[in-house]
């Protein structure tokens, strides 16, 4: 049988990009693999590896540098942040009227190694300073760190939905922390003009659902300007196996945000991140030898009595220290009303129905509450009348709100006293809005 002859000449590029797949699946060596055929094969080229975010990377491409084009055939990807990521490329631009190269080795992370390729050395580290610092900046407004800092178009979504307004705080209180906030920002010349390093660390404990997360939120919408830096933890990706340690994850973040300044760096949940193990560095990069200037710092805690006493006892680390403490009544019934406010509960209610009088009620007999509780009343009393088929508002409504009210003081109590757990039978509901099953 006759075989078909091959109508594509494969070049030296396809060939090197071959050689470091394999390599890559046998020893994860494709780096060195393809860096081997450059200098084979364009011997006296400068190259520069770069570990940037290859979707940022692709748009710098697509609009810095002119006359781009694949050198490769064919096309190797994985979908990242629903968009196409390169597994492995080769790219010709003309930047600046350079010609350069940018080859990818193979990588299903976003932040692969890149070999940027040219004779002239000078102008590829100016292509290569530009590439990275375009890098840097998220695709939108806001980056995640978990394992790697990566852009995150799902917290986007979410900055604006929350405002000052939508807090549950005293009036004295949030007066505080939005000053204090919003006034970093504002006062950048009194900073300059004192002599004061420009940067602020503030620390919000208090019980879960007290609304520190919303803080940070509302935060960020305070600032349109400064790119939403959040952490979620302190470990390594694999892209990032040069570093060795969670020491070396903090200072990738903190490194991250020097270049990204000036910006808002929030940790949740801080007395989780900060150990034994990674203390000192963490402390060294909050305030040690290096510039922090135009960092905003929000960090978070459930659990104050497990933060070291250096991070909560020292100014020039957290400036601010704000207790989120449960809303009182007064507060409690604001935020009743505000939640009956809204546009799908208001277009369902009884046109007599009397949304004050059920506010007051409900913040009557919810004292321990958190916000997060106060809106669980309104949430299941609405999904338990629709379950019943009532679809307008009215004291049906009302009088489910108010039970589900004492279903969750029931529920307080008994999780303030773990041994009387063991009282719950099928019947009742040991968890929020949902009722346990008899398994008699």
């Amino acid at each position: 049988m006759q075989t078909l002859p091959c109508l594509i000449m494969e070049s030296w590029r396809d060939s090197a990009i071959q050689h470091a797949l394999q390599a890559e699946a046998q020893s994860g060596e494709g780096i060195d693999a393809l860096l081997e055929q450059i200098r084979r094969c364009r011997p006296g080229c400068a190259t520069l590896l770069l570990w940037p975010d290859r979707l940022q990377m692709m748009r710098f491409l697509a609009e810095k540098a002119g006359d781009m084009r694949s050198l490769i055939t064919g096309s190797d990807g994985h979908i990242e942040r629903n968009q196409v990521c390169p597994y492995v490329g080769w790219y010709a631009v003309v930047w600046q009227g350079i010609p350069i190269e940018v080859a990818l080795t193979p990588s299903s992370y976003i932040c692969g190694c890149v070999l940027c390729i040219a004779d002239d050395l000078s102008g590829l580290h100016r292509f290569s300073r530009a590439l990275e610092d375009y890098a840097l900046r998220p695709a939108g407004r806001s980056l995640r760190y978990s394992n790697y800092w990566k852009s995150a178009p799902e917290l986007d979504a979410e900055i604006g939905k929350v405002t000052w307004e939508d807090l549950v705080l005293a009036p004295r209180l949030l007066d505080e922390v939005r000053e204090a906030i919003e006034g970093f920002y504002r006062h950048r010349d009194a900073f300059t003009a004192l002599d004061f390093p420009w940067k602020r660390g503030l620390l919000l404990i208090g019980p879960p659902g007290t609304g520190k997360t919303m803080i940070c939120k509302a935060a960020a919408a305070a600032l349109p300007d400064l790119p939403f830096l959040y952490v979620r933890d302190f470990a390594v990706g694999k892209e990032d196996e040069y570093e060795d340690d969670h020491g070396d994850a903090i200072r990738a973040i903190f490194n991250r945000a020097r270049r990204l300044s000036p910006c808002l760096l929030a940790f949740e949940d801080i007395d989780g991140l900060v150990n034994d193990t990674n203390r000192t560095v963490f402390l060294n990069e909050l305030d040690g030898f290096h510039n922090n200037n135009g960092l905003l710092i929000i960090a978070s805690s459930n659990h104050p009595e497990r933060i070291d006493e250096a991070l909560l006892k020292r100014p020039s680390r957290f400036d601010r220290v704000f207790h989120i403490g449960l809303p009182a009544r007064e507060e409690r019934r604001t935020y009743c009303l505000r939640l009956l406010s809204r546009a799908t509960i208001q277009q369902r209610l009884a046109p007599d129905f009397d949304v004050e009088a059920l506010a007051k009620r409900v913040a009557e007999r919810s004292e321990g509450f958190t916000p997060a509780y106060l809106k669980e009343v309104f949430v299941t009393a609405t999904l338990r009348q629709a379950q019943a088929g009532v679809m307008v508002l009215d004291e049906r409504f009302a009088e489910a709100a108010l039970a589900h009210v004492e279903e969750l003081r029931k529920h307080l109590r008994r999780m303030k006293n773990p041994e009387s757990l063991s009282e719950y039978t099928g019947a009742e509901q040991p968890l929020i809005g949902i009722r346990a099953r008899n398994r008699s």
